[in-house]
């Protein structure tokens, strides 16, 4: 495949001209090293809606396999998280720790029970669920629980920084719109590094980083596919609880799938030095 951009060059005149770029292009390639003519990745393999169109496409003929799925998660996971943030106020009284902290300290504990899914299988489509899976899936808990962790502080530290919070000092407004920024900014990086942990067996800080360098391109995109899965889960939801048996299953398909779009094109591969 050749480049169909165009580059500028000067003739021997002096003069500049415009010739077709026709730079060799690989399989995976997401701008012309030459003329940085982009190749079509950012709407085609790694477009959010793309993918959301192909995950759905091969997610709606399997659906009603995943409903035992959807039930065991809603009833153990789910219902952890939502029972310890309702919970947290009466409980922080008790142990006599603020609530804030308490709260942070249940989602610590149960979020990483949410996120064992990712690493039962590599292709969540083609497996039958069993529980079994899930509970041997319970080893990779302590990597999920430092992953938490990770998110748990640098969402504190914005609280801090954006709101006062236990500094005492009066902050601007604006700050709490930088803080919605910057925590969807960090959702839309951070989100692949829940199956990268496991699939490249690195901690959460380094997977992190690979994140963080893999989404120079794809931020946008991973942005419309955040934001995709959350709308779809609150609907989800406003359907009195019975779409979430779709909306859970398909949001841990759509993200394993994305993260193989990446994988595929490389971005989670250190840079080659130049010779």
């Amino acid at each position: 495949m050749k480049c169909k951009g165009k580059i500028k060059e000067k003739t021997k005149k002096g003069r500049t001209v415009e010739r077709d770029c026709n730079n060799k292009l690989t399989e995976h390639q997401i701008f012309c090293d030459k003329c940085g003519e982009p190749t079509g990745a950012l709407s085609g393999p790694l477009s959010a809606k793309q993918n959301y169109k192909e995950a759905w496409d091969q997610f709606n003929k399997v659906k009603s396999k995943f409903y035992p799925f959807s039930i065991f998660i809603i009833l153990t996971a789910f219902l952890l998280i939502g029972l310890g943030i309702s919970f947290s106020k009466n409980l922080a009284e008790i142990f006599k720790i603020e609530q804030y902290l308490f709260t942070n300290l249940m989602l610590l504990i149960f979020i990483p029970f949410v996120l064992i899914p990712f690493a039962l299988e590599e292709d969540f489509l083609k497996n039958h669920f069993t529980i079994s899976q899930y509970f041997r899936g319970l080893r990779y808990y302590p990597q999920y629980f430092l992953l938490t962790l990770v998110n748990i502080l640098y969402f504190a530290l914005l609280k801090v920084l954006c709101t006062g919070y236990k500094l005492g000092i009066t902050i601007d407004p604006i700050l709490h719109l930088v803080r919605l920024v910057l925590v969807l900014y960090w959702i839309t990086i951070v989100f692949p590094s829940v199956i990268l942990i496991i699939r490249k067996r690195v901690n959460a800080f380094k997977a992190i980083v690979l994140c963080y360098k893999a989404s120079a391109e794809t931020r946008w995109q991973q942005f419309f596919l955040v934001v995709r899965i959350f709308l779809y889960n609150v609907l989800g939801a406003a359907l009195a609880g019975l779409g979430l048996l779709v909306t859970i299953p398909l949001s841990y398909v759509i993200i394993e799938r994305y993260y193989k779009k990446l994988d595929e094109f490389g971005l989670f591969e250190k840079p080659r030095e130049k010779e």
